[in-house]
């Protein structure tokens, strides 16, 4: 599977990141010539460093908001194929900082296609922004590729920015060339390795290991929950589409569960906190939340299912199970990397049966 991507140099922007460097993980699998930049993580441990990724060449540590860094970065990878993970992913985040979120997600992005005026090797470019790109009236509905954009908190509302820059500069600027793009939606991204802040999973995984309690600030918000494989999965079929040339020149597609039962923020650590044989009234702490977030939030998935054959391989239950699994071996074993690395063989084998 993927074979497309053996040997062929592809760079991803965002690569220190927790999906980032499950990527870099998949890709160095399938034998690509896989290059990057990021920011340095702010969390001790990281996907980062439990991969050994500072030890290679090829990654560097890196700004999106810096023109020239990325213009020259691209300039000696050559890549072929880009996938841009880099930005400020935290809601929260974008309360408390919404400039450095504005300039990450809006000109960082402005800064790549900026780039790509002047590249002659790449040929293809997978945007990944986020499912919070949508206008959320409230209504409880399924969000398709068709619906408004435009998002409330900063966060949101740069990654619509992102969407209506990603679509301007591929049906104007670099329109000429022979570059191919697609923008990639996909939702509340699940998996082991995430240490960041003001996310549930990292949350919980603090709270047992810590022994304190673990506060949730929104439990009954409905979010569409994914394992981060079947995400970059998607995200990886959208690239070997875009190099294929089988696809349309400018494109966006929604990823998200295929379960038909939605899940609360409270059922979710519900189910994460059973599997470490933890008792929820213990450990949790209802708190008042302090900014705003859109209380239901599920992407419809028709499109990706029917043009890409893609299909979520992992439901809810699958999916918290593996990352449980996950944790619980990295906190019961010195061996990280391998634990990584078996999570994504297991994985692919569940794809080739």
């Amino acid at each position: 599977m993927f074979e497309c991507y053996k040997n062929k140099k592809v760079m991803i922007t965002g690569i220190t990141g927790f999906k980032g460097s499950w990527m870099y993980l998949w890709l160095k699998d399938i034998g690509a010539e896989v290059s990057g930049f990021g920011l340095l993580p702010n969390s001790s441990p990281s996907m980062y460093e439990i991969l050994g990724m500072s030890g290679d060449e090829r990654v560097s540590i890196g700004d999106i908001r810096d023109k020239n860094y990325v213009v020259e970065n691209i300039k000696i990878q050559k890549p072929e194929i880009i996938f841009h993970l880099a930005a400020q992913p935290l809601v929260n985040v974008s309360y408390e900082n919404p400039e450095e979120t504005f300039e990450i997600n809006i000109t960082g992005l402005i800064n790549l296609f900026e780039a790509l005026k002047n590249s002659n090797s790449v040929t293809s470019l997978v945007v990944v922004t986020s499912d919070k790109c949508y206008r959320n009236s409230g209504e409880k509905k399924k969000f398709t590729e068709d619906d408004a954009l435009g998002g409330i908190d900063p966060y949101s509302a740069s990654k619509s920015c992102a969407e209506i820059i990603t679509s301007s500069y591929a049906n104007t600027i670099i329109n000429e060339k022979d570059i191919y793009v697609s923008s990639v939606r996909a939702g509340n991204i699940i998996g082991g390795g995430d240490w960041s802040r003001y996310r549930l999973i990292p949350d919980i995984v603090r709270a047992i290991i810590s022994k304190t309690k673990l506060v949730i600030r929104y439990p009954n918000s409905i979010r569409p929950w994914q394992y981060v494989l079947d995400a970059l999965r998607g995200y990886l079929i959208v690239g070997e589409r875009l190099i294929n040339r089988d696809i349309e020149k400018v494109s966006t597609f929604n990823f998200g569960p295929a379960d038909l039962k939605t899940f609360n923020v409270l059922e979710i650590a519900k189910i994460l906190i059973s599997t470490f044989d933890k008792n929820i009234d213990e450990l949790i702490e209802i708190e008042n939340p302090k900014y705003y977030e859109s209380d239901y939030l599920q992407l419809d998935s028709t499109k990706a299912n029917k043009v890409l054959k893609w299909n979520p391989l992992f439901d809810i239950e699958k999916s918290i199970k593996s990352t449980s699994e996950w944790y619980k071996d990295y906190y019961s074993s010195n061996k990280p990397k391998e634990i990584s690395i078996k999570h994504l063989k297991e994985y692919i084998k569940l794809l080739n049966i």
